[in-house]
């Protein structure tokens, strides 16, 4: 059982992903609220639709991989390298590849939660002018003003944290580093993280992915997630400040603040996910800039619940 249940989320989430990304491709949906409610699928349907699928009478038996189904992942370990079947084979790489993914992405702030806290001197008074910025896109989105932390620092920091009470840290020196409109635009987009509970949804996320660790495929589609998370801030504050430019001004300042330094192999490995990083950012601020208001697909929720239920469907029969 608990190996058709790694093989089957894994091969699920991959399917429900590639399905998804080529839909989103083909309609050219630019909207980061549809975009995010689409990249949810392949995330939910190995967590909610596969527990339901492995224990349906008569799905296991060898007569519905034999008769029902599209693909059958066990017939994969007919094939042999020495005494290992390839199906196992595969399922042992893809699970090492999930593990590391995961690794990564949460060890550090595990670390960061656990280890004693980072000496620094008290935090700093905040701006009057900051205040007020923060003030009025607050109701500008109908949420309540958020605290505000200053905090000394020679490295650019904006983050909107905080899952209950979400609020707004930032270091000296991004006031000292962004101009006047960017870190308006930069603020607005914090808080549309905060009026959407995004950094609750980060946990919800961290959550989704420890339950399937040893999945590469929900660990890109949980990236997937954070990515448009992040354009749905962007397209909204866009839209408040009217200053897309100063926005991609800011995401570039605050994202690439701190490359890694390092030349042993891990620093190596490391500077392979800083260079996709460099690119991502590249692409986002060039697509914040060229694009004007996006809109929603004609019929959305007929879409999305067409998708879904023909994802459902159609993995109901991949064993």
């Amino acid at each position: 059982m608990l190996r058709a249940f790694a093989a089957q989320s894994i091969l699920h989430a991959l399917v429900a992903g590639l399905v998804v990304e080529a839909l989103l491709r083909t309609w050219r949906l630019e909207d980061a609220v549809w975009r995010l409610r689409f990249r949810l699928i392949p995330l939910a349907l190995p967590i909610l639709a596969l527990p339901a699928f492995l224990l349906a009478p008569g799905r296991a038996t060898p007569a519905f991989a034999a008769t029902w189904a599209i693909f059958d992942t066990g017939r994969w370990n007919l094939l042999r390298v020495g005494s290992l079947g390839v199906g196992d084979l595969v399922l042992a790489l893809a699970a090492g590849v999930g593990s590391v993914l995961f690794l990564r992405d949460a060890v550090p702030p595990l670390l960061d939660e656990i280890g004693p806290p980072p000496r620094r001197g008290p935090d700093l008074p905040v701006p009057e002018r900051l205040r007020a910025m923060a003030d009025s896109h607050a109701r500008a989105l109908g949420i309540e003003p958020p605290a505000i932390r200053l905090l000394r620092g020679r490295l650019p920091v904006l983050l909107c944290v905080g899952a209950r009470r979400p609020a707004l840290v930032l270091s000296a020196a991004t006031l000292e580093q962004l101009d006047v409109r960017s870190l308006e635009a930069a603020v607005a987009h914090e808080l549309v993280h905060a009026a959407h509970r995004d950094p609750a949804w980060g946990y919800a996320l961290i959550a989704a992915r420890a339950l399937t660790f040893f999945n590469p495929a929900t660990q890109w589609a949980a990236r997937a997630v954070v990515d448009e998370l992040e354009r749905r801030a962007d397209q909204i504050a866009a839209r408040l400040t009217r200053q897309p430019e100063a926005l991609a001004r800011s995401i570039a300042l605050l994202a690439l603040a701190a490359p890694p330094t390092g030349a042993d192999i891990g620093d190596r490995f490391e500077r392979l996910f800083w260079q996709s990083r460099v690119d991502a950012v590249r692409r986002r601020c060039e697509r914040l800039v060229a694009t004007g208001e996006p809109s929603g697909p004609a019929h959305a929720r007929a879409l999305l619940a067409a998708t879904a239920a023909a994802l459902v469907v159609l993995l109901f029969f991949v064993v």
